[in-house]
């Protein structure tokens, strides 16, 4: 059985928040300490990035010890 990529609307979304998105997608999940080494944002954007994807539902951030790592929300 294939899973069905579902189409996301990212066109209210700024650059950066693409970009995130984007990486979030083709990794499945990252540690946000890496994200913020591969995007070169402040831990401050990258925490308010990863606060607006979470709150639209498109990624989910989990506890790791003293990090966090974003993946992608699963339906």
């Amino acid at each position: 059985e294939k899973k069905v990529q579902k189409e996301v609307d990212l066109s209210s979304f700024r650059p950066e928040e693409k970009q995130v998105y984007a990486l979030v997608k083709e990794n499945g999940a990252i540690f946000q300490g890496d994200l913020i080494e591969k995007t070169e944002f402040s831990k401050a954007r990258m925490t308010r990035i990863v606060d607006k994807l979470e709150g639209s539902g498109l990624v989910e951030r989990k506890r790791r010890g003293m990090t966090n790592v974003v993946v992608l929300k699963e339906d």
